[in-house]
């Protein structure tokens, strides 16, 4: 017997032709773009997950604050002139004290004395599902009420600039949000929603506003759009497909639908308006 020949038939029997590669690769390919969407919906529910978490840290921070206080934090000490946010009050009660203990609250937030400590990455109130990356970076609001007009003959909600929990300190009003003051209930209440990216206004040289810092306390946006996620609206935004995340007075998180019925947006934005909360659990 020739075993050459038999060597070189074993040789060819073992190999591939280009017609069967060719063949494997599209099946690997065809595999692999089957299986990619569901690795990047995998990793966006950890991301929605993780978000949600943050805001409900905040929302035991803000009734840990109340409790020690007896009143939330201001959303914007403005009557004092100094501007310091809810999101800087509430620092001790997040386990972020050694950040707070650098704040001079005596002076303005953005006096030169407390700016380096301003520019601080305090990771709870970084979104997973973030795009922007600039110091002291907030993406998460206070919610300071609502002013959204449903028509033309609407006349503007009563208090609407003091309407939510998360207001200014001004002479309207003095002093802070009590919890007894939210009638419409803790739990139908909005204290904080997402407001994702907000306040670069160069993207190259990634300048920013106050707003997107969380020692600012123009930290606040008042419900101002009757669809969350409506483009160049400060507020109410995510990068989540299809809503936003809410936190309510009571710590409970909920992840409002685009859809929502601006009406029961209105309501929840409002502490004492006495309106429906409707669907939003």
């Amino acid at each position: 017997m020739d075993t050459t020949r038999l060597v070189q038939a074993g040789s060819q029997r073992a190999g591939f032709s280009l017609v069967e590669l060719l063949a494997v690769i599209a099946i690997i390919g065809t595999l692999v773009s089957l299986t990619l969407p569901a690795v990047q919906s995998a990793r966006e529910a950890a991301r929605r997950s993780a978000c949600s978490n943050n805001l409900r840290q905040m929302g035991v921070a803000l009734l840990n604050y109340e409790s020690a206080r007896r009143a939330f934090p201001p959303g914007n000490d403005a009557l004092s002139g100094r501007n310091h946010a809810w999101s800087s009050f509430i620092l001790p009660f997040l386990e972020e004290a050694a950040v707070a203990s650098r704040i001079n609250y005596a002076l303005a937030w953005n006096h030169k004395t407390n700016l380096d400590i301003a520019d601080a990455v305090v990771p709870v109130y970084l979104c997973p599902s973030g795009i922007e990356s600039y110091p002291g970076k907030q993406d998460y609001g206070g919610v300071m009420g609502t002013a959204v007009l449903l028509a033309e003959d609407d006349t503007r909600p009563a208090g609407w600039a003091h309407g939510g929990i998360l207001y200014a300190t001004d002479e309207e009003s003095p002093r802070p949000c009590r919890a007894a003051e939210a009638r419409d209930g803790l739990s139908r209440t909005l204290v904080v929603s997402e407001g994702v990216d907000r306040g670069v206004s160069d993207v190259e040289t990634h300048t920013r506003i106050g707003n997107a810092q969380w020692a600012c306390g123009t930290n606040c946006f008042l419900h101002n759009s009757p669809v969350l996620n409506t483009p160049d609206v400060d507020g109410f935004r995510s990068n989540h497909l299809g809503g936003v995340h809410g936190l309510y007075g009571d710590a409970h998180v909920s992840f409002m639908a685009d859809h929502t019925d601006p009406l029961v947006l209105i309501a929840v934005c409002t502490k004492a308006g006495g309106e429906a909360a409707g669907a939003i659990p």
